[in-house]
């Protein structure tokens, strides 16, 4: 059955963005391999979840075919204290009728993260 390996962003300021999802889940600079343009493979829960090509760009890119980029499940309050403490910017909502919370928490270069979190599920009526 395939399954989502990682995904590929092409950023100006690698060492920002590996410092963006150090911060807001937690994630590692990891191994990779010596591919002759640079950039970076940032590892969650020991995947190498994030790969990041270095490029050369004037500004930020807009948002566009790609939203935003998802990951979950994690506890509220320690996501929320690494958020906040980082300073980004973020908005709290959820999926509706699930026990999926959601942040979304805007980034460096126009990229907005999706970090899922359980909350109660809400009561039928």
């Amino acid at each position: 059955m395939p399954r989502l390996d990682h995904i590929n962003i092409d950023v100006s300021d690698g060492a920002r963005m590996v410092r963006f999802f150090a911060e807001v889940l937690g994630a590692e600079d990891g191994f990779r391999p010596p591919f002759d343009f640079p950039g970076h493979w940032i590892y969650v829960d020991g995947h190498p979840a994030v790969h990041l090509n270095v490029v050369a760009r004037q500004s930020d890119f807009p948002r566009g075919m790609v939203n935003h980029v998802a990951f979950g499940v994690y506890g509220f309050e320690p996501t929320k204290a690494r958020i906040e403490a980082a300073g980004w910017p973020y908005r709290i909502t959820g999926i509706p009728d699930s026990e999926i919370g959601q942040f979304f928490v805007e980034g460096p270069e126009g990229l907005l993260l999706e970090v899922q979190f359980r909350r109660e599920r809400p009561a039928r009526g």
